[in-house]
């Protein structure tokens, strides 16, 4: 017994033991939303006469260590570095050579996390260093905005014969964007830049088309000893798409449709049931394509319907034709190969909604319309037969074989019900079903008191602007554009109530869209300002005197 009470003894120490060593935070209270903070550097920035073969950051607590690696750039780039951390602090050896005489800036960048919360740090930092007696001190600020900030570089060229070029060079200099998408460049020679904005995705320091969004720069930027610190450098982020659509699958899911899946979405202005046809590559036959329209678009999904049947003896391929995508990449000719599926379509054509621009199916008085949609294709001249709307003047325009809209010609009474019908027996799919009914609507047209409006004037330092406005709705994302008049005044009328932020740019070209510039060949953006304000719009209040002082 003395044994077992002996054992059961040391059993209880080594449990409390255990238990002390394993000490953590007392559950509950608040959680820890506090970013971790730098709060010493070695060196410090503008040190002169820098020798050692060290850096050391001391952060306010623990970081995930992964993430410094991640978030530390050192330009120019310093290789073979190793972190050895003591508690909050990390001093990073290396055993590359410096360069004589030269300015060296480490940038931290703020996708450092704390260790418990992944809570990142709130804004990059920048320090300089000069291995000689003399520090280069020129500065560029600016912003990225974007609606995904996360990750992205600052990339700095110094034009020496010519510029590096982003595809195939790294920059001398570098920094990460901050949260609020705020950076610095420091430590920057004299002479002509070209900066620009890389979301790094591959973390490879270079511009990957396709891969990475970008940013380029609105104007040329000189360094000089009498314009050291140059602000305002702000940057909009785009993607370049240069590759063409391709078809990723074809599926025939009944004797009369194919389900065809791209991979991203195609130009609908430009799509039409000719695009595509069927060939026989053994009867050296061909079937049309009878109707075109969108399916799953989260897949990039698109449905043809063709009236002929197809024999089950052929070697059936899909061939498409002059295929856009959104960014005007063009696949001239594609062919995919598919197999029969002889299952019989018996289902008729479906009315799967009556759709409006305005919530609860209301439609505008002034320029009235409404969208049907249809489950299958049908023939816009049956349509026109089919939708009884006999008060009004009308016209259907066709947005694809399975939806079209109704223009209402007439300008309507405001707060009036519309009423139609629409014969579904003299609609008829590819493969001929169809169904003795007629279905009845009801619509109603707005009140009048729907609507909000904005108004004020713009001021920029440079009037020989060709100034274009922009308000986006936060929530739904609609946008509205106007053109800034000659004696600066702005007005939006009829707009949709809700929170809108607000920028403009200088509309060079007069297309009224804002031209990102390109990175090779390089080109200049167009200049633009966010409004650092964003308003709130009430129906029946429209909002005057929202005045602009836009720092071009």
């Amino acid at each position: 017994m003395k044994k077992v009470a002996i054992y059961f003894v040391i059993l209880l120490l080594a449990f409390i033991l255990v238990k002390c060593a394993n000490q953590q935070n007392p559950p509950g209270g608040p959680k820890d939303t506090v970013p971790p903070e730098i709060v010493g550097v070695y060196p410090e920035n503008g040190t002169l006469n820098f020798s050692d073969d060290y850096f050391e950051i001391d952060f306010s607590e623990y970081v995930d260590k992964l993430s410094l690696l991640d978030a530390l750039f050192i330009s120019p780039e310093i290789k073979n570095l190793d972190y050895n951390w003591s508690g909050t602090s990390v001093e990073i050896t290396f055993d590359d050579t410096l360069n004589k005489n030269t300015t060296y800036t480490i940038s931290i960048g703020s996708g450092i996390k704390d260790l418990n919360n992944k809570n990142p740090m709130a804004e990059a930092m920048n320090i300089s260093f000069s291995t000689g007696n003399k520090i280069d001190v020129g500065k560029i600020y600016g912003r990225v905005y974007s609606s995904d900030i996360t990750g992205t570089m600052v990339f700095a060229y110094l034009k020496a014969d010519t510029f590096a070029n982003p595809i195939s060079t790294k920059p001398q200099n570098l920094t990460q964007v901050g949260e609020n998408g705020e950076y610095k460049l420091l430590g920057l020679k004299n002479g002509e830049y070209r900066i620009f904005a890389i979301k790094d995705e591959g973390g490879n320091r270079l511009y990957n088309i396709g891969d990475d969004a970008y940013g380029v720069n609105s104007k040329n930027i000189v360094i000089t000893d009498s314009l050291n610190s140059i602000e305002g450098i702000e940057f909009k982020l785009t993607i370049e798409d240069t590759i063409p659509p391709f078809i990723s699958n074809v599926t025939m899911t009944d004797k009369h449709h194919l389900a065809i899946e791209y991979s991203e979405p195609l130009d609908s202005t430009k799509l039409i049931a000719n695009n595509f046809y069927i060939v026989d590559s053994l009867s050296n036959s061909s079937v049309d394509v009878k109707y075109l329209y969108q399916g799953n678009k989260r897949k990039f999904e698109y449905l043809v319907a063709i009236s002929d049947s197809l024999n089950n003896d052929g070697k059936y391929f899909l061939i498409a034709e002059n295929i856009f995508d959104k960014y005007q990449n063009i696949t001239t000719y594609e062919s995919y190969e598919f197999v029969v599926n002889d299952k019989p379509d018996t289902l008729v054509p479906v009315i799967k909604s009556i759709s409006t621009p305005f919530e609860k199916k209301k439609i505008d008085f002034i320029t009235p319309e409404f969208t049907i949609n249809f489950n299958d294709g049908v023939d816009v001249g049956q349509l026109q037969y089919a939708l009884l709307l006999d008060k009004y003047n009308w016209q259907i325009i066709k947005s694809n074989d399975a939806t079209f809209v109704v223009e209402i010609l007439d300008e309507l009474e405001a707060n009036k019900k519309i009423e139609f019908e629409i014969n579904r027996k003299l609609l008829t799919d590819a493969a001929g079903n169809s169904i003795d009914s007629i279905e009845a609507f009801s619509l109603e047209t707005l009140t009048g008191r729907e609507f909000s409006g904005l108004s004020g004037r713009v001021k920029a330092t440079d009037t020989t602007f060709t100034l274009q406005i922009v308000i986006n709705n936060v929530e739904s994302g609609v946008s509205y554009i106007t053109k800034v008049k000659d004696d600066n005044q702005y007005i939006f009328e009829r707009i949709l109530p809700g929170k809108y932020t607000i920028w403009l740019f200088d509309d060079l070209n007069n297309d009224g869209k804002y031209n990102f510039g390109s990175i090779s060949p390089f080109e200049l953006s167009e200049e633009f300002f966010v409004h650092p304000d964003t308003v709130n719009l009430r129906p029946r209040w429209p909002v005057g005197d929202v005045n602009i002082e836009a720092s071009f």
